[in-house]
């Protein structure tokens, strides 16, 4: 369709589709229309993919803002590129980040958390 479209700018894409619907008879033309449901269904999942993603960058730079203030242009950057498997590791990772970079290293270069020493338990007294 794009090749004919594309090549054949006096015919509209409606037209085009037309001329392929009488050639293609029936059977075919099933066949196109299931096919093309598929790319619909596929194009729909991406697109709710891409909205997760975004929403899930928004919330992030979002709280970052509010635990550290403005966040500079490369971690904004970092965060809009991300897929959504880092977003949720590091939407995760702002409870305990000393700064808004350390939200975006990699986990294999991050230093260890500091613990915490155990808490005491008080005596008894008798």
């Amino acid at each position: 369709m794009r090749y004919l479209v594309a090549t054949h700018a006096r015919f509209s894409v409606r037209k085009i589709g037309r001329l392929l619907e009488k050639a293609a008879g029936p059977r075919a033309q099933e066949a196109i229309v299931t096919t093309l449901d598929e790319i619909e269904r596929r194009g729909e999942r991406r697109g709710r993919a891409q909205g997760r993603a975004q929403g899930r960058a928004q919330t992030l730079l979002e709280l970052l803002t509010a635990r550290f203030g403005a966040v500079s242009a490369e971690v904004s950057a970092g965060i809009l590129a991300a897929d959504e498997a880092a977003l949720v590791a590091w939407t995760t990772r702002v409870l305990t980040a000393r700064t808004p970079e350390d939200v975006l290293v990699e986990d294999d270069k991050r230093p260890a958390p500091a613990r915490r020493p155990a808490a005491r338990k008080r005596a008894r007294r008798i």
